[in-house]
């Protein structure tokens, strides 16, 4: 795999983007979240993609304007620490929103299971560089899981996929040399570990 092809898996897999994903799987699933009026996926799906992709992208150049960060990759932990708070409060807002809607929780847990990983990250970083690109896919991943017991549903597909592109993620951030092994291994295990035990508990 070259730098660029891992440059590319890891700006398609951007952490970011996980909650769009996990959301988009639900609501095209063989559940009855697909039955939903078009207009109810829309105002769910503006919620998710603003709070945890759009809004959280627009303050980088802000940081970065402010030298809080040199690159969007954040590369040390002293760059990791105000985005992820903002990203997290971000995270908390759109579930608040969601909560406040009446939305059903197994939609509105992915954003709180997403600022409860966040923040986790955020304290980890404190001392330790953990790979929020493999918390990003853990967490797709437990929600995947999670779906399948909740919903009662067959996700294997979709599960099988997400374990394929963590795979593929993990060694694309390897080849780029921003993560070892075990950041690679802690970041997946935090994120299904969250989202597992949120969707357990809330």
């Amino acid at each position: 795999m070259t730098k660029l092809i891992a440059k590319i898996i890891s700006i398609v897999f951007n952490p970011l983007l996980m909650p769009t994903y996990g959301l988009l799987i639900l609501l095209n699933s063989d559940t009855y979240f697909a039955m939903l009026p078009f207009q109810a996926k829309k105002v769910i799906f503006i919620i998710v993609f603003i709070t945890t992709c759009l809004l959280p992208l627009a303050f980088l150049p802000l940081f970065m304007y402010q030298n809080l960060l040199k690159s969007f990759e954040m590369e040390t932990i002293k760059e990791r620490i105000v985005p992820f708070a903002t990203i997290g409060i971000l995270y908390f807002i759109g579930y608040l929103i969601m909560y406040q809607m009446d939305i059903p929780s197994t939609l509105a847990n992915i954003l709180l299971a997403g600022t409860i990983t966040i923040f986790i990250a955020l304290l980890i970083t404190l001392k330790w560089k953990i790979s929020a690109h493999m918390a990003g896919i853990g967490a797709l991943t437990g929600a995947i899981l999670a779906f399948s017991y909740i919903l009662e549903t067959n996700f294997i597909i979709f599960l099988l996929g997400a374990i394929f592109i963590a795979g593929l993620l993990g060694t694309s951030r390897l080849i780029l040399k921003h993560h070892t092994p075990t950041q690679i291994y802690a970041g997946f295990g935090l994120g299904l570990t969250v989202l597992v035990l949120t969707f357990v508990f809330f």
